[in-house]
């Protein structure tokens, strides 16, 4: 771990948050804190400044990891290639342009992006056969490109940039927040969309390997796949859990990758089209939903190109079930977004310690 000036690093923190809150982004995981989060001083919703973690808060789930030192991420030879603003966020660890071999999710109750004008296209997404699309790290690659862009255009390969490092690879100059697991009990996880490219997720832990986290792999991963909890879930705006909506889950086990392992489809549906509504001038969709909404205004896009609205402000909430017969020890927790409207994979990772 890299030793640094506590009180500088936390107002360079502070500072450069306020810069890179609003880079246009696609969403991660929000609790357990993931390794991205530092406590800094941040504006509350009524607009005072708090020394605090981002966490669940609204419209900032895309802050963390926006003070990461540039040269952290990036290579020297490359630098973050075809990127313009700071590429430590929370929302650009990801997978880029990875597919299915052949799709083997079929059910129209599971589908997100069932209205794309040209359905050869979202075929072989990672969502079609959820878990199998391959990635290069479990906790996500900055830019999606870890071998950079045709041409070195990484912009017009759904959006990042090329040649950004393995979270789990980099030291980053903090202690990581360590969360408490009980074995065998049930808690809440949490993400947030930014931008809505439907899909489904997964949560999954591994333990910490001997050599550390650098030598994490997704196949460790996919050796615990957590199991959701019920048959519902919660969308919550800030972190006042008084204001949880409760909604129905769709969750499944049928053709998932592992065999088995539980995913739950994003509950959220984009606008109906291609492009999910990322156009439309406000949150609202003209053209329809692409499937129910749960509840009234649980729908769109989230981000457009114009930034005319903001993210959305809420996140959502699952119960997962901790695994009573594992070792106690260190983990990591690791999120899986795989994606219907793109082929795209979301990952992060968080610390927790079972007992």
């Amino acid at each position: 771990m890299m030793v640094v000036d506590r009180k500088k690093w936390i107002l360079l923190v502070s500072c450069l948050t306020i810069l890179t809150k609003n880079v246009e982004s696609h969403s991660n995981m929000l609790l357990p804190l993931s390794w991205l989060e530092v406590k800094q001083f941040i504006r509350d919703v009524n607009g005072t400044w708090i020394f605090d973690y981002f966490g669940a808060k609204s419209y900032y789930q895309c802050a963390a990891g926006g003070a990461i030192p540039h040269d952290l991420i990036c290579d020297k030879q490359h630098d973050c290639e075809g990127f313009q603003g700071h590429p430590g966020s929370s929302c650009f660890w990801y997978k880029n342009n990875t597919f299915v071999e052949k799709p083997t999710l079929f059910d129209p109750e599971l589908r997100t992006y069932a209205h794309a004008p040209n359905q050869d296209l979202v075929l072989r997404h990672p969502w079609r056969a959820p878990g199998s699309a391959p990635i290069d790290s479990p906790c996500g690659v900055a830019g999606g490109n870890i071998n950079g862009c045709e041409g070195g255009k990484c912009a017009f390969h759904k959006g990042g940039f090329g040649y950004g490092r393995r979270l789990e690879e980099i030291e980053l100059p903090y202690e990581y927040h360590v969360t408490d697991w009980k074995r065998g009990s049930i808690v809440e996880v949490v993400w947030g969309i930014t931008a809505n490219h439907g899909g489904g997720y997964s949560y999954r832990l591994c333990k910490v390997p001997e050599g550390g986290y650098s030598k994490l792999t997704e196949e460790c991963f996919q050796q615990i796949s957590l199991e959701f909890v019920g048959d519902k879930q919660w969308v919550q705006y800030g972190e006042d859990k008084s204001r949880r909506v409760e909604i129905q889950a769709t969750r499944t086990t049928k053709g998932t990758y592992p065999l088995g392992s539980q995913w739950t489809k994003n509950p959220i549906p984009a606008c109906i089209g291609g492009l999910g509504g990322f156009y439309y001038p406000t949150n609202e969709c003209p053209s329809g939903t692409q499937f129910k909404p749960p509840r009234p205004n649980l729908y769109g896009f989230g981000v457009n190109r114009a930034h005319t609205f903001p993210p959305f402000s809420f996140s959502i909430v699952d119960k997962v079930r901790v695994p009573a017969d594992l070792p106690a020890g260190d983990y990591v927790l690791s999120f899986r977004w795989d994606c219907e409207q793109t082929p795209q994979v979301w990952n992060t990772c968080a610390s927790v310690k079972l007992w």
